[in-house]
């Protein structure tokens, strides 16, 4: 990216100098042609070639010079001041050496030092803007790359923290059916265990999927918690089917759901009843996660386990829907909710 940046300030720096070059030549013909006893002198046109060529060369110096120190705009004026101090005299003394040798004067080397350092003096306002501007967008860049890349570990974070801890238990109650000869049951319980891992771990947090493949993933988990909580946890299931062929962030509910067995049917003897509620209204998908557990306990871990969640969803559905999109969370009187609006996909249903 440097590297562009620069070739891109030398680009800049070549069409300045040349262009000034040109501005200057068309004026000495035009004056030529206005001006019938105006002496057209090979010897001072050859001089201020020779001055376009020293500019472009001094000025392409300095900018890789001042380029790969990064230089503060205070330096960069300094040093172009210094080189116009330089480029003064010479300039001025090639006038007088070829124009009026035998009216030399020393004092003469810095006249029109004023007008010489116009061009020198916009040419360090364009590099220093272009300077700011890539320092800007640099940063810019950098700043969106890392958070890019932050985003997606907490999303990998996200997606696999669950795995080997729920997997572990999954694995002994499969086992537990085995040694009870309750074979059906087992081989149930694989096969939910399958689905769910399948879809958690192929699915790219980043993808859209089906909300239909998310309800199943999310089933084959509640029913793997089933065989552990029992009792304790029972789901409401409020999903119209016209609902289902609608495009949703993958992994989108599956947070939402393992807080709600985690904090409120894990936490209370009498365990809590999870809804999970679609409809569809004003051309928005609402989807709501509800849990009649202890909503307030709830709301101060947002900012520890459940907060990785909660903020990785509003992300992916800032990511994916910008403003149409967005996140409410909910402290009921008795209980938990969490609702998500998106845009309603009209071909998909």
């Amino acid at each position: 990216m440097a590297n562009v940046q620069l070739q891109k300030l030398l680009r800049f720096n070549l069409w300045y100098w040349l262009s000034l070059a040109l501005l200057d030549f068309a004026l000495m013909l035009l004056w030529w042609l206005l001006m019938p006893d105006y002496k057209f002198e090979l010897p001072y046109t050859a001089s201020k070639v020779a001055m376009v060529i020293l500019e472009i060369v001094v000025s392409t110096w300095f900018i890789r010079w001042s380029f790969a120190r990064q230089l503060p705009p205070v330096q960069v004026c300094a040093a172009a001041a210094l080189i116009l101090c330089v480029y003064t005299p010479l300039n001025n003394l090639s006038w007088m050496l070829v124009k009026e040798p035998e009216h030399f004067l020393p004092e003469m080397l810095l006249s029109e030092l004023d007008t010489t350092s116009l061009p020198f003096f916009i040419w360090v306002l364009c590099y220093l803007t272009f300077w700011r501007y890539q320092q800007q967008q640099s940063k810019l860049q950098e700043s969106t790359r890392l958070s890019q890349n932050i985003q997606q570990l907490e999303l990998q974070a996200l997606q696999h923290q669950l795995n080997p801890h729920f997997t572990f238990n999954a694995l002994n109650s499969v086992c537990a059916l085995l040694e009870a000869e309750r074979y059906d049951d087992a081989e149930t319980m694989s096969e939910q265990l399958s689905t769910f891992l399948r879809y958690s771990l192929s699915k790219s947090p980043d993808s859209l999927v089906r909300l239909a493949d998310e309800l199943a993933a999310i089933e084959a988990y509640l029913t793997l918690q089933k065989t552990r909580f029992g009792d304790k946890l029972k789901v409401i299931w409020q999903i119209d089917e016209s609902l289902k062929a609608q495009q949703i962030p993958a992994l989108l509910l599956q947070p939402l759901i393992e807080n709600a067995v985690k904090y409120a049917v894990a936490t209370r003897q009498q365990g809590a009843t999870i809804t999970i509620h679609g409809s569809h209204q004003q051309e928005q998908l609402l989807l709501e996660v509800t849990d009649d557990g202890p909503g307030s306990t709830l709301v101060l871990d947002e900012s520890c386990s459940s907060g990785v969640g909660l903020t990785n969803i509003r992300n992916r559905l800032k990511q994916h829907f910008g403003d149409r999109a967005s996140l409410a969370v909910l402290a009921l009187p008795t209980g938990f909710q969490v609702n998500i609006c998106l845009p309603w996909q009209g071909s998909h249903g």
